[in-house]
């Protein structure tokens, strides 16, 4: 977003430099506020307003400081976001097939930069050899990583399949960075211990269950109450990568914990009842389809969030769970204080219990069935960093 609306901001001739300098601060105030009140697109008018009455109002500005900044609004709205025929497109194209929110933040921003990048031409009359150019771009001169040129390479090829409906479209040619084999990060077990005694108490239950089970951390937070399987033992994952459904294990140490985490649930439930809200939030087919049962008790998240927000799609105020920034920033945060000298994030968690599972004696099969891995050979990475087995030891050991 930032860098599309830099460069038509700097050949707007509509104004002078020092008042597109000014400009430019008050959307970037702008957008940072969208960004952290998760008011979703920008380019929704009505976000300007929100912005306009909680933000530009309430700092209480001399006539100059509201005309300047509603200037910036106007030009922003007017003269980019009216005229912005790809993003609407694209956006409207996602919303049909009902692609993840992620992803449409996703697509939606790598359409940004390639605007950005073809500036002046518009990207409605873009050409293949265009999007090569870019990504050549982004690999010799950016260096972005395989994963985010690939991530590139897919919105681009869903904007010319499905909004420049080119479905025959060929990018060949683009240079591509090579994909990099990487040995993942993994805790001891008694790193994980002091690792999960020292988390803050709001985030504790979150990084045991996330190690206990295996999760990724979007399928930690989007865990709701009816995937909770006590009797058997057993959590569902419902809508993970590739959405993919499967059956993970229910650690029985955390059953306890996790009825008292269910006791709090019930009771924010109530309040939310009786202040008549929404309901929890959830993908946009599955709100049409189950409009009633989404208010039900079976439907909340099992980590939910303290305060009611918009959802950035229907706009409706419902309840969502637990922020990802949040908790990554305690996991973070607790490696330092608990002295662990490696660049912990929650991901690894998740490679800890598959490499502690493998050193248990677990099979590889059954270690990639908890994980959801589509291919053995993703798993067999954890291979690789568990303790080595048969009593091997390095010669100079033997000297």
């Amino acid at each position: 977003m930032h860098d599309w609306v830099k460069v038509h901001l700097k050949a707007y001739s509509g104004a002078s430099v020092e008042e597109r300098r000014a400009w430019w601060i008050t959307l970037k105030w702008y957008f940072g506020y969208c960004a952290k009140k998760e008011l979703g697109e920008p380019t929704n008018r009505d976000n300007g307003k929100i912005f306009w009455r909680d933000a530009v109002l309430c700092a209480d500005p001399e006539d100059w400081q509201k005309a300047q900044w509603g200037d910036a609004l106007k030009w922003f709205f007017e003269e980019l976001a009216a005229r912005d025929v790809a993003g609407a497109k694209l956006r409207s194209a996602l919303r049909r097939r009902h692609l993840a929110y992620a992803t449409e933040k996703a697509y939606m921003g790598w359409l940004r930069r390639f605007q950005a990048f073809l500036h002046p031409k518009e990207a409605m009359g873009s050409e293949s050899a265009d999007v090569v150019r870019f990504l050549t771009y982004l690999a010799e001169v950016q260096e972005l990583a395989p994963t985010g040129q690939n991530q590139c390479f897919n919105a681009l090829l869903f904007f010319f399949r499905y909004v420049r409906e080119q479905p025959d479209v060929d990018f060949q040619g683009a240079t591509r960075a090579k994909k990099r084999q990487r040995v993942p990060v993994v805790l001891s077990t008694r790193e994980v211990t002091r690792l999960l005694e020292l988390l803050p108490t709001k985030f504790r239950l979150m990084g045991r269950l996330q190690y206990g089970a295996g999760l990724r951390v979007n399928e930690l937070l989007r865990l709701r109450v009816k995937d909770l399987d006590f009797d058997r033992g057993q959590l569902v994952v419902r809508g993970g990568k590739g959405d993919k459904d499967r059956i993970t294990v229910l650690p029985s140490s955390l059953v306890d914990l996790l009825q008292l985490q269910l006791e709090q649930v019930r009771a924010l439930h109530v309040e939310d009842v009786a202040a008549d809200f929404g309901g929890a939030s959830m993908a946009e087919a599955l709100a049409r389809k189950f409009s009633v049962a989404r208010a039900e008790l079976s439907w909340q998240y099992l980590f939910p969030h303290s305060r009611l927000a918009k959802d950035p799609r229907s706009e409706e105020m419902l309840r969502h769970h637990a922020l990802e920034n949040s908790y990554q920033n305690a996991i973070r945060t607790t490696a330092k204080k608990a002295g662990i000298e490696k660049r912990v994030t929650p991901h690894v968690l998740r490679h800890s219990f598959a490499t502690h599972m493998l050193e248990g004696g677990a099979d590889i099969r059954t270690v990639q069935d908890l994980l959801g891995h589509a291919s053995v050979e993703t798993t067999q990475i954890y291979t690789h960093v568990m303790k080595k087995p048969f009593g091997i030891v390095s010669p100079l050991d033997r000297l």
